[in-house]
């Protein structure tokens, strides 16, 4: 807080105001935890430290960091995980996949999985910025949102940067409604991208 505040450099009733905010939010914050549900506070606590629940709330993520550090850069190949075969990963079909590919192919697999999702987003942003339409550039950058947010909240969950959500990664994860959704909205980006450029 007070490298906030010389950094800043704000006059001194905002930084005297910025302090006692400070102060009193910190105050305030077991009242707040307080009010949280428990599964809400195990969740917080397990993404602050793992260890302290590794066989039931942190299991999945741990299993899923095993994973793909095992897989290393090229991986043990295509159906030699062990994590995934031998059920370590429990939810490995849907909200964890890349934890499956990152162990049975390795980094690269998923840097070119990382690499193919950029270019469909830039893709469809550019899309956005260049249509003459006001409407269907909301709806493609709205698209492409979408995308981005599943793809970093599946990507973090997977590695134990957020609490697992149950996002799916786009196009690869299991389930048939989110799989659906992700083809409309590609039919969607098709027809607006060409409508829109007319």
């Amino acid at each position: 807080m007070i490298a906030i505040l010389i950094f800043t450099q704000p006059s001194l009733l905002k930084g005297v105001i910025t302090y006692f905010l400070y102060l009193f939010l910190g105050l305030l914050s077991p009242v707040l935890w307080d009010r949280l549900t428990p599964y809400q506070q195990k969740r917080i606590t397990t993404l602050l430290n793992p260890d302290l629940d590794p066989l039931g709330s942190a299991y999945q993520v741990i299993q899923s960091q095993t994973a793909i550090g095992s897989g290393g850069f090229i991986g043990k190949g295509w159906g030699n995980g062990t994590q995934t075969h031998l059920k370590f990963l429990p939810v490995q079909e849907s909200d964890f996949m890349i934890s499956v590919l990152g162990e049975e192919m390795g980094f690269w697999f998923i840097f070119f999985i990382f690499f193919l999702f950029t270019v469909l987003i830039f893709k469809i942003l550019q899309l956005a910025f260049e249509s003459n339409d006001k409407f269907s550039s909301l709806i493609l950058i709205g698209i492409a949102t979408i995308f981005l947010s599943h793809v970093f909240v599946n990507t973090a969950m997977a590695v134990g940067l957020i609490p697992a959500k149950g996002l799916p990664l786009p196009f690869i994860s299991a389930g048939g409604s989110f799989l659906l959704s992700c083809f409309m909205m590609v039919g969607l980006i098709l027809n607006m991208g060409i409508n829109s450029l007319d």
